[in-house]
């Protein structure tokens, strides 16, 4: 059984059966369930403040017996994030089906036409996530975009060696328009908003990354399946940025395709570059709410985990959600606990190097 995507690119049909075996408990673990090993908890279901366990996962279907709603991995989503059902599926492909190593992205293939009334606005707070992945755009806005002088200084203040950012192919928007403008000519405005790079402000249609940002690559199986940016000095406003409607994948996934018996897991991106100048092979999540997503969590099976999560509320939050994911899985894990007045492992890593200056 298949269904058409509403909104979707050239009616390409979701595959129902192969989404409905995205095993449920893993997705309602990365969506803030806390679930017993018999796979009961509190509903953490929108308008329902469940004291008591009333929640329970059976044969990959969930009920709340106390709210009274019952469904599959798909309801589930649409339920927690408000999504229709086909901004559901999607979100469900790219998360499970598009963020592992071993899986295909869409590349120069996607040529959407339908995406016009899918406009992201600065202004919208939608939570849907309907956006596409596109190597190729990516790619393209990478290899134009450099490292500059001044990215490149603020990167070696933070304890950074050059060797690092190149190995992780770090890059720095220079000139947002002229970088538009080059853009708009090779793929056109539809193509660009379709994977969330291009979107409306106060002045227009723009790059989601301005001037001066850092952009950091995600790479699977050597493509750059996503892009974030990040400001080049120490204000806090704005300081990442990610394409509109398009959720990221795990940050440096490929770390999973060798032997290593020990895996990092960190808070973001940065972190991850921290831990490989250190000697660990590392993924970064992005962002404290995120969790391994099932395809993630079945390659860490059997492995040792150590988690660098911030030394700060969201970085405990983190922590027990992963430990809680990772252990149902069989997987052993610790939690790396930083020395008093270190934060997070880019504290760890310039702290280290000046003990040994």
């Amino acid at each position: 059984m298949v269904f058409q995507r509403e909104r979707g690119r050239g009616g390409e049909r979701f595959d129902l059966a192969r989404l409905k075996t995205i095993p449920i408990t893993a997705v309602a673990t990365e969506l803030g369930f806390r679930l017993s090993a018999r796979g009961n908890g509190c509903c953490q279901l929108p308008g329902h403040d469940d004291t008591t366990p009333s929640f329970s996962i059976r044969e990959n279907r969930f009920r709340c017996f106390a709210c009274d709603q019952k469904g599959d991995v798909i309801q589930l989503v649409m339920l927690m994030h408000g999504m229709n059902f086909a901004t559901a599926c999607l979100w469900l492909e790219s998360r499970y089906f598009g963020g592992g190593a071993r899986l295909k992205y869409p590349t120069s293939s996607i040529k959407p036409t339908d995406r016009s009334s899918a406009a992201p606005s600065s202004s919208s707070r939608s939570a849907s996530f309907d956006a596409v992945f596109d190597a190729e755009v990516f790619t393209w806005i990478l290899e134009n975009s450099p490292l500059r002088a001044d990215g490149a200084a603020y990167l070696y203040s933070r304890g950074y060696l050059p060797d690092t950012l190149a190995h992780f192919r770090v890059g720095q928007v220079n000139d947002r328009r002229l970088l538009l403008r080059h853009a708009m000519s090779k793929f056109g405005s539809v193509r660009l908003r379709s994977c969330g790079v291009l979107a409306d402000y106060e002045r227009g249609e723009q790059l989601v990354f301005p001037s001066g940002y850092l952009l950091f690559p995600f790479i699977a199986e050597g493509k750059i399946t996503y892009l974030q940016g990040r400001r080049a000095d120490q204000e806090k406003k704005w300081r990442w940025l990610c394409p509109k409607k398009l959720l990221p994948p795990t940050y440096n996934i490929d770390v999973l395709a060798g032997s290593a018996t020990t895996i990092g897991i960190c808070e973001g991106v940065t972190d991850v570059l921290s831990a490989h100048q250190l000697g660990w092979n590392a993924i970064g999540l992005v962002g404290a709410g995120a969790r391994p997503d099932a395809t993630v969590l079945s390659r860490l099976a059997g492995r040792n985990v150590v988690i660098f999560g911030d030394a700060d509320k969201a970085g405990a939050a983190l922590s027990r959600g992963i430990t809680q994911s990772l252990r149902s899985h069989g997987t052993t894990v610790i939690r790396k606990r930083f020395p008093p007045g270190i934060n997070d492992l880019n504290d760890y890593l310039r702290h280290t190097q000046e003990r040994f200056r």
